[in-house]
């Protein structure tokens, strides 16, 4: 029984990225080298070997901008890149990656928090217990986070807006912690 087209692809582009590890490669860079066409086709094949790399203990980079002034387009746009990293690599380029996750993982955490508090407080909802431990390990992890201000001496260049995301935080907590008026 042979490979379906998808495994093919995803094989192909696995095979390619770690070839190129550590360097920047954009999804025209990743097409010409695996000769699967820039597309629907190839983005989902990438999407599965990020899945693959986080398994193996590697990590597929998020596509971010380029740093590298010369990585322009015919738009004179910055392109978009990404990095095959092996297991205890990393660099400037990783802790962008990191802290953009960590900005999107607080934004759902906050929502989960939010959703769940309802719940817990919702005589009708199906499952208060449930919710109100679900609410209650949202506010720790919100906690937890809310006291860091910066990763470290490793972070070359402090991201915009970390400050204002330490804030949001920190004024969801006040507000959490407050007693309910009235």
């Amino acid at each position: 029984m042979g490979w379906t087209q998808a495994e093919t692809d995803v094989a192909d582009v696995m095979i390619w990225l770690r070839s190129n590890h550590g360097r920047e490669v954009s999804y025209a860079d990743i097409a010409a080298g695996v000769g699967i066409p820039d597309g629907r086709r190839l983005r989902r094949a990438v999407g599965v070997v990020r899945v693959i790399a986080a398994n193996r203990g590697d990590r597929l980079e998020r596509f971010m901008p380029s740093t590298d002034p010369a990585r322009r387009d015919s738009g004179r746009r910055r392109v978009f890149v990404t990095r095959y990293m092996r297991r205890g690599n990393g660099d400037e380029f990783s802790a962008r990656d990191a802290m953009a996750a960590a900005r999107a993982a607080m934004t759902s955490v906050k929502d989960m928090h939010r959703a769940t508090t309802f719940e817990a407080g919702n005589p009708h909802s199906i499952a208060r217990k449930e919710f109100e431990t679900m609410a209650q390990a949202a506010d720790e992890c919100i906690t937890k986070v809310a006291g860091l201000d910066k990763v470290g001496p490793q972070v070359v260049r402090q991201e915009k807006n970390t400050s204002l995301l330490s804030q949001m935080i920190a004024d969801l907590e006040a507000r959490l912690t407050e007693p309910a008026a009235g």
